[in-house]
């Protein structure tokens, strides 16, 4: 409980554009194992994500309601969410050295694990009030899309401080996060569609 509390405050400090956000991060390579731990803490997010994606699918008549393949829906939710969560820093760690960052490496992967946590707190929000009822679907689309652009921001801030980098580097980092994001979000569709 103590590691989360700190990384919490940490990650706010990352989002409030102050460095020293840093230190609250356990940045050692036990450290670095552990903070890959956290995908456990976002299982609510997922969860809820997930039950959003489907209700979104459902109020389209894009499937009716006995015939959803759950099974293969959730299969392949699960597997996405292990793609993304591994995939930058496989990739990452692949490039660290020819773009200049492999002596930040460690840093940069534990607080965007870390990071991730706080980051999805305004989905989560967002999608158990559409699944209460609260929201409608356009207006959840509409706060998610907003979300993203504010995560995204976050993400370069976290790229900046972590990696110590230039500009066009942590842009570059977070377009490919980003992009990652995005393809293996098209390949779970596939899926299971």
């Amino acid at each position: 409980m103590g590691e989360i509390r700190a990384a919490l405050d940490g990650s706010w400090l990352l989002l409030r554009s102050r460095p020293e956000g840093m230190a609250f991060f356990d940045q050692s390579l036990q450290g670095f194992w552990r903070s890959f731990l956290v995908v456990f803490l976002l299982v609510p997010a997922f969860l809820a994500s997930g039950l959003t994606e489907k209700q979104l699918l459902l109020s389209q008549n894009l499937y009716h309601p006995d015939l959803f393949p759950d099974s293969a829906y959730w299969t392949a939710q699960l597997v996405g969410l292990s793609m993304d969560w591994f995939a930058l820093p496989l990739i990452l760690a692949v490039v660290a050295v020819p773009i200049g960052v492999s002596h930040r490496y460690v840093p940069f992967i534990v607080a965007r694990n870390w990071t991730s946590l706080l980051a999805s707190m305004p989905y989560l929000i967002i999608y158990l009030l559409f699944l209460m009822g609260v929201l409608s679907p356009a207006i959840t689309i509409l706060l998610s899309l907003s979300c993203l652009l504010a995560i995204v921001w976050y993400r370069y801030l976290i790229a900046r401080i972590a990696l110590q980098a230039t500009i066009s580097v942590s842009i570059g980092v977070v377009v490919l996060d980003l992009l990652l994001t995005l393809v293996i979000g098209q390949l779970v569709g596939l899926m299971w569609a």
